[in-house]
């Protein structure tokens, strides 16, 4: 794992990942359902043992499993990293796969998109610096919702990455504990 600052910590950082308007029992407790979905849609695509879940995890696991099967979406790997040195961050993106015959990045989502765009955006940049070979041709929110259905949000690419490196150039001017970062 790299030691470079992740996307979702420098959106935090300039303020685009902010919860503070949720309370704590209930960001606790969708953070919660969050990592047990991500866990068990892991599990079962590598097959690994597959982790118990929250109940209210049901209906969510079986959105994702008609979002596969509707959309013919087809997994190529799934909690993974990627690292733009020259920009200096990692991230981790859900899932890597094929839609129409185009790869493409899936960030999965129980609960709020809440600044997506923004993590595709970051997510794309860096696997296209790492992989030019092998681009990213699209970007996209799965939202997993109670009531078993889904959404899938496509993100426009330019859009996405514009603001991406916004707010990385944000995270790289503001001081922190008294330091201005240095240049990536």
């Amino acid at each position: 794992m790299s030691d470079l600052p992740r996307v979702t910590a420098i959106l935090a950082a300039v303020g685009l990942l902010n919860f503070s308007r949720v309370p704590g029992n209930q960001l606790a407790i969708g953070q919660e359902r969050g990592t047990a979905v991500h866990a068990v849609i892991e599990a079962e695509f590598y097959g690994y043992e597959v982790p118990s879940a929250p109940a209210d995890a049901g209906p969510r696991l079986a959105a994702y499993e008609m979002f596969v099967r509707e959309s013919g979406y087809r997994v190529e790997c799934m909690e993974f990293e990627v690292v733009h040195a020259a920009q200096s961050y990692c991230g981790h993106p859900d899932s890597r796969g094929f839609l129409f015959g185009r790869r493409g990045i899936v960030d999965i989502k129980t609960g709020m998109l809440g600044p997506v765009i923004y993590q595709l955006g970051g997510y794309r940049a860096a696997w296209n610096a790492m992989a030019p070979q092998t681009p990213v041709e699209w970007i996209a929110a799965v939202q997993l919702r109670a009531d078993g259905t889904y959404r899938f949000h496509e993100v426009d690419i330019t859009e996405a990455e514009a603001k991406w490196y916004a707010a990385l150039t944000v995270y790289h001017d503001v001081p922190r504990n008294g330091q201005r970062q240095e240049e990536p």
